[in-house]
């Protein structure tokens, strides 16, 4: 009897001991918890992430087209474990393009993908798609042939795209026509911009042309109006009615080109900007001499994620504030604010004589030298009395060149640039702000000496330590 009562208590002593680790795994499994103890903490998510993914209550699919072997994917499969992990409405798919070939064409069909290494968001049909390039900076480092990633961006790419999805009605970007413009539906390299029109349709842009003849005012549903490159002046009704709109909260961008006049500049006066009769030439910062290779950004919310990014202007034209402080005329707390954005270096100079087909610096003709700007930002806030309505700013950006987004001439910067200026019109740039992701090399430099002690430890030393402790066991046991 006191041998089965023995047998009973450690049996059931076993049994809870097993009910306690159930009991805690489930505890575990219910109630998880992250902690990043790494010393980058390199995946975890911002506030305004995380603050997004809580108030999450779409379904997101996200649909990843990375090979295995890419050096991002692992960098992507660990951050969106993140996302998952904070919401449980992220929803991932991976595809591998080099091997699910069925899948890769029935969705690249479906999303119009013409390209792999992307990720694909997708919220009740409406989709964006994120590129390689979105993902992470690239540097040229002295003394290495291949570029290096010095910053991953995958964040900042992700949550401006959910961001995008579920903000609810999709923005209608107007481009206006009739004066020669650049136009969305032109397929040509030059005069073209479906290129930049397909990035904007996969931000979850609507876009449509607009003829003023016969209007009376621009389309109350407009989120922004685009005038790309005109080469024949508008007329004073048309620029009043786009005034107009600008006074009413609307959102422009504005892309002038040298030597043509677009019936703008008056308007531009009154908004604070500046334009001469003029080109551009910047000699240390050009590939054919007429173009100009920007890489010196003022700080604002449309440059602030540029970073080493550079944008490339075709014969632009200079584009300044009138007043260092930015603005014209009008009560203080009405008055434009206009910001420089992109800068040519000091080397660069003005060219007056637009019809001279060798252009070269000289002072007595007007030509100006120095660092100019090629585009600004402006922005008009609603008077004080006022405040109590809660009414947008105005906003404006102003290019001293259309060509740079162009089918022909389209670069990841130059989009970067020109899609963050969307971004900034359209109110989207609170996200903007998620900061990347430096990349750190880290890298174990050892002298010929400490290597060799390094050997002698690991070869010889940590041997001898276990034979020696063999040898101390042995003795002890003879004994």
């Amino acid at each position: 009897m006191k041998r089965f009562l023995s047998n009973l208590n450690r049996g059931v002593s076993v049994v809870l001991a097993l009910v306690v680790v159930l009991l805690v795994n489930w505890i575990v499994l219910t109630n998880p918890v992250r902690i990043d103890l790494s010393g980058r903490q390199y995946y975890s998510l911002s506030d305004k992430t995380t603050s997004l993914l809580k108030g999450l209550e779409h379904q997101v699919d996200v649909i990843v087209f990375f090979q295995e072997e890419h050096k991002l994917y692992h960098d992507i499969e660990n951050l969106l474990e993140e996302y998952q992990y904070h919401s449980r409405n992220i929803h991932v798919e991976w595809v591998d393009p080099a091997r699910d070939l069925a899948q890769t064409e029935k969705l690249a069909k479906q999303y119009g993908l013409t390209e792999a290494q992307v990720v694909v968001f997708d919220v009740d049909g409406k989709s964006k798609i994120v590129e390689q390039a979105d993902l992470a900076d690239i540097k040229m480092v002295k003394g290495r042939k291949d570029p290096i990633l010095s910053a991953f961006k995958g964040e900042q790419a992700f949550s401006s795209a959910i961001q995008g999805l579920v903000q609810g009605e999709t923005p209608k970007v107007y481009f206006l026509v009739g004066h020669g413009e650049k136009r969305v539906t032109e397929f040509d390299q030059v005069s073209g911009y479906t290129r930049i029109g397909t990035a904007l349709v996969r931000d979850n842009l609507e876009l449509a042309e607009l003829l003023l003849t016969g209007e009376k005012k621009i389309p109350e549903d407009a989120a922004a109006l685009i005038i790309a490159g005109p080469d024949k002046a508008m007329s004073a009704a048309e620029v009043d009615m786009v005034e107009d709109y600008l006074r009413r909260s609307g959102r422009v961008m504005i892309l002038l080109d040298a030597l043509k006049d677009g019936g703008l500049e008056p308007m531009l006066r009154r908004w604070g900007v500046g334009l001469r009769n003029d080109f551009v030439l910047d000699p240390e910062n050009t590939l054919k001499g007429s173009d100009v290779y920007v890489l010196t950004y003022y700080e604002h919310p449309i440059t602030m994620r540029m970073g080493g990014a550079g944008a490339r202007f075709h014969l632009p034209r200079s584009v300044e504030p009138l007043l260092a402080e930015g603005g014209t005329g009008g009560e203080d707390d009405d008055r434009p604010t206009v910001v420089q954005l992109a800068m040519t270096s000091e080397t660069s100079w003005s060219e007056t004589q637009v019809d001279d087909m060798s252009p070269k610096y000289d002072e007595d003709t007007g030509d100006l030298r120095g660092s100019f700007s090629l585009a600004v930002a402006v922005e008009r806030g609603a008077p004080q009395k006022m405040l109590d309505v809660q009414i947008l700013p105005s906003r404006m950006v102003v290019f001293g060149d259309s060509d740079f987004i162009s089918n022909g001439a389209l670069t990841g910067g130059d989009q970067d640039l020109f899609m963050s200026a969307m971004n900034w019109l359209l109110d989207r740039e609170e996200l903007m702000a998620i900061a990347p992701k430096p990349i750190e090399e880290i890298k174990l430099s050892l002298t010929r000496k400490q290597l060799g002690k390094l050997f002698w430890i690991n070869v010889a030393g940590i041997p001898l330590v276990a034979v020696a402790g063999g040898l101390l066991v042995w003795i002890r046991r003879r004994k």
